[in-house]
């Protein structure tokens, strides 16, 4: 695949990944396909530079395919020839039938995990990223530990579906399925549309939200690197001491990403249509299975992620 060395520098989420992929699924779709448990060691040196890391995968008999992925970022560190260190992705599979569409989701999780590994290497090698995205997210799962009450989970769930870092993962997981003609349901199904705003809440709710909001304050003030956002931090909804109205404005930001995802589908389902409109030519045959042709333009794929799928951070309100 061309390499777009502007992209790559400018702006983080790029074809680095996608060629990564490539390298890795060749070596271990096989025993993928045979639902064997394994590990590959993840050694990568191609626009993005990963050693002493590997990816697991356990299978597990189920009665629906699900496929469950994590990665490891806590003990991660950058050595003296600038290579991340000590990251581990873990895929958790639970298979009830192996066929091509379910081969292909898990394909797919393995990209989505990726993509946030290329964002973790962005922010250790050079803070490219907007870093607060990643202090919010890092502490979601330890916040998760100790709230007991529903509304309090369902909130960290909110929260986590609208960091700019996962809604930039969920875009390019998108824009990857379409371009295969395959359906990519997941980024409907987070829950931001249908936000709910609870009018009144028990007082366990209450504790706990301000427990999050803390939490998630004292996160951001430790991580994040970026002056002019701790500056403005006291004008945050984190800082705000009413819960009701800490509440609305997180549902005036969920509505306002809401209408920023929409946006960016009807765009990328734009471009998939443009791209397989066929020019009359007499010379050619038309494909019955579009998946089966490589009809993309690798330049017009990147100039259109470039342009369209990395400006998450304009929507960074949280």
């Amino acid at each position: 695949m061309i390499k777009y060395q502007n992209f790559n520098e400018s702006k983080g989420i790029s074809d680095v990944i996608e060629n990564e992929l490539y390298k890795i699924w060749i070596n271990i779709k096989d025993k993928i396909e045979k639902c064997e448990n394994s590990s590959f060691i993840l050694s990568l040196d191609d626009g993005i530079k990963v050693k002493n890391s590997k990816l697991n995968w356990i299978f597990t008999k189920n009665n629906i395919n699900i496929c469950n992925a994590n990665i490891l970022l806590d003990n991660s560190y950058i050595d003296v020839d600038k290579y991340l260190n000590n990251i581990e992705i873990n895929l958790d599979i639970k298979v009830y039938n192996m066929d091509d569409e379910f081969l292909y989701y898990i394909e797919s999780v393995l990209f989505h995990e990726l993509l946030h590994l290329y964002q973790h290497y962005n922010i250790k090698i050079n803070s490219k990223f907007r870093s607060e995205s990643f202090s919010i997210g890092s502490i979601l799962p330890q916040l998760r530990k100790n709230i007991k009450t529903n509304y309090g989970n369902y909130i960290l769930d909110i929260l986590y579906f609208s960091l700019s870092h996962e809604l930039s993962a969920q875009l390019h997981q998108y824009y990857f399925y379409k371009r295969k003609d395959t359906t990519y349901s997941r980024i409907f199904e987070n829950n931001l549309k249908s936000f709910i705003l609870k009018k009144t809440l028990s007082i366990d709710e209450s504790n706990e939200l301000k427990y999050i909001k803390n939490n998630i304050l004292n996160s951001i003030k430790y991580y994040s690197t970026n002056k002019k956002y701790i500056k403005n931090i006291s004008k945050s909804l984190w800082n705000e001491n009413n819960i009701d109205i800490f509440l609305n404005k997180l549902s005036d930001i969920v509505k306002n990403k809401v209408k920023w995802i929409d946006k960016k589908i009807e765009l990328i389902d734009s471009k998939i249509i443009k791209d397989r409109e066929i020019r009359y030519d007499e010379t050619i045959s038309l494909p019955t299975n579009w998946d089966q042709h490589d009809i993309w333009d690798p330049f017009e794929i990147q100039q259109f992620i470039v342009e369209n799928l990395n400006d998450c951070k304009i929507i960074d309100g949280i």
